[in-house]
């Protein structure tokens, strides 16, 4: 027993001696989006898919307490997300690189389930399962032509600006390279065929918008939209139409009393929101009457009164029927009951926090009205059920990892559009999430 306890005593002891001798201490910087997210409904669910670049920082001490070393080793991962919509939690994460250095990365495009992204190198990232399909070896071998000419990523700590970028995607073609003889091919996702570019007139890319159904194109081909440093205000409308069977309009819209006096003086409202000085808003109902004048055919802006039970907002939007774009954008409208959706702020400055409030006609009471953990909407994603958004939350936990000074990172809002249950996901508490490694893997 003597012997066996002597033993045990002994490797103790050597555990100890090893353990003092090599030491780790891991950290992981927050996850940073690249380019924006993508939303895309398909087989594989509802879900929302975004590329991180995150650092990993692994700190070794080897020696004794007497005498010993520190050694450091960093790597760059490049991760791609998917995210429930309903629930707003991760499906995946998939691991598609690791680099010493960072490179100018980011989302370009979705093209057939594809995700086209810059990291730096191309790639087009199958979205079911995280596989890089396309990359310039693939494209070159199916290309034979193409070989020695696809374009190079820039070297370290060069970003170009999108107009010399040798990689771009173009929403009415798809993946466009710029080769380094100067043509530019198209690369079709799926084939990887490369076939000459040639850009649609305007009159091309109307004809090809009216023609297409608005889900279908997102569903096919949709460029990403680059998250708002601040507040996306394209997300958010001042009044809807409806029209009534004398051929004239009905207007429900958000009014300051300023912005109603302006109005009624006028006998005009301007679609544009003023959001550059404080107002609260309350939801009003008007008449578009048709005139005739000089001008030729035109509206009047008649008869603004209050919605009885509408609350007072401040700082007020009607959300957006699509995601934010610089075109013309309709009010999201839900019916059972006839509904819009109304972001606001609970107070001025940083300690302000989004609203969210389901209005319904035609006495203006609210069928939910719920606090969001954003001070800010960074991007806005509609759908039938489920919404999607995107912002910062400076109260928001913090990794233990969590370094002085770092980026606040996008948290993730799921809102029910029926019930207005709202559901989050905190990237930076998470930051360790596990990712599935597809580094050393092939399609």
């Amino acid at each position: 027993m003597k012997k066996i306890l002597t033993i045990l005593l002994v490797l103790g002891g050597a555990a100890l001696f090893w353990m003092g001798r090599w030491q780790s201490q891991l950290t992981l910087s927050t996850p940073e989006i690249l380019g924006g997210p993508v939303r895309l409904k398909d087989d594989q669910g509802d879900r929302l898919y975004y590329l991180t670049s995150q650092w990993e920082k692994r700190i070794s001490r080897v020696g004794s307490r007497s005498t010993s070393s520190r050694r450091t080793t960093s790597w760059l991962h490049i991760d791609l997300w998917a995210i429930d919509a309903a629930t707003a939690q991760p499906v995946f994460r998939k691991r598609l690189k690791k680099d010493k250095a960072h490179g100018d990365s980011s989302a370009m495009g979705l093209e057939q389930g594809v995700l086209w992204a810059r990291i730096p190198e191309l790639a087009g990232i199958r979205l079911a399962d995280g596989v890089i399909v396309a990359d310039a070896a693939k494209i070159e071998a199916r290309n034979p032509s193409l070989a020695g000419l696809m374009p190079k990523p820039p070297g370290v700590g060069m970003f170009l600006p999108e107009s010399m970028q040798p990689l771009a995607f173009d929403p009415d073609a798809g993946m466009i390279v710029r080769l380094d003889d100067a043509r530019k091919v198209r690369i079709d996702p799926v084939t990887l065929e490369a076939t000459p570019y040639v850009p649609l007139s305007e009159e091309k890319k109307r004809e090809a918008k009216a023609s297409k159904d608005g889900v279908e194109k997102a569903t096919v081909r949709a460029k990403v939209e680059r998250l708002s440093n601040g507040m996306e205000w394209r997300a958010m409308v001042r009044g809807v139409t409806m029209p009534r069977p004398d051929g004239e309009q009905d207007w429900l819209g958000l009014l300051s009393e300023s912005e109603l006096a302006e109005a009624t003086e006028r006998k005009t409202v301007s679609s544009q929101m003023n959001f550059t000085e404080p107002m609260r808003h309350r939801l009003y109902r008007a008449r578009f009457k048709n005139v005739q004048d000089f001008l030729g055919v035109g509206f009047r802006f008649l008869d603004p009164s209050p919605l009885p039970e509408s609350p007072e907002f401040l700082m007020a939007g009607l959300l957006t029927q699509d995601a934010p774009t610089w075109d013309q954008q309709s009010a999201l409208w839900r019916r059972n009951p006839d509904s819009v959706f109304v972001l606001s702020r609970d107070r001025l400055g940083e300690a302000g926090r989004m609203q969210i409030a389901r209005i319904s006609g035609p006495a203006g009471r609210p069928v939910w009205s719920k606090a969001l953990p954003l001070s800010a909407m960074s991007t806005w994603l509609p759908a039938e059920r489920h919404a999607l958004m995107l912002g910062p939350d400076p109260s928001a936990q913090h990794s233990p990892m969590a370094e002085e000074g770092e980026n606040t990172v996008m948290q993730i809002v799921s809102i029910d559009l029926d019930t207005g249950e709202i559901k989050s996901f905190n990237p930076d508490f998470h930051r360790d999430w596990p990712a599935e490694d597809l580094t050393q893997q092939k399609p």
